[in-house]
């Protein structure tokens, strides 16, 4: 039974996509459904000029406030998802993480005992994958709960 629905949306149209799959399903099986959106601290790394040294990874003043203002955006979208879902009967609650997106989604599923991992994927391969990198791909290979994923096109 599908009791804890993590669904996992980066704020554009496409990532809404899965959002339909998820609002039938939930309500039938009255489930909680977790709205999920994960913001990326950026940061810059500085060589230590010493051979074979790693570079030092810093947080400037402009990536911590770029931060907030992501974070702001990211939690009144996620409001307003909710209370779209809300009024559909749905119960539903969100959060903002920071973290890289791939494993902040796996281990929150993980550590939160989530039964399902909603998520939309553009269906990139190959190459293609490998240069843009791919949340979805990172979650379906990596998460140990079954993975509903809705592609493009």
């Amino acid at each position: 039974m599908m009791k804890k629905i993590l669904v996992c949306l980066d704020g554009s149209e496409f990532s809404e996509m899965i959002l339909p799959y998820i609002t039938k399903d939930a309500l039938t099986l009255q489930s909680k459904v977790i709205l999920m959106r994960v913001v990326h601290i950026p940061q810059s790394n500085i060589p230590l000029n010493i051979p074979g040294s790693p570079a030092i990874p810093i947080v400037t003043k402009g990536i911590l406030e770029r931060n907030i203002a992501e974070e702001k955006a990211a939690n009144e979208y996620l409001e307003k998802k909710v209370q779209v879902l809300e009024a559909k009967g749905l119960d539903v609650e969100y959060l903002v993480p920071t973290g890289h997106a791939g494993e902040t989604i796996v281990n929150y599923a993980r550590d939160n005992k989530c039964t399902l991992i909603a998520i939309a994927t553009h269906g990139h391969g190959g190459f293609r994958r490998l240069a843009l990198g791919s949340t979805a791909d990172y979650v379906v290979h990596n998460a140990t709960i079954p993975v509903l994923t809705v592609r493009e096109g």
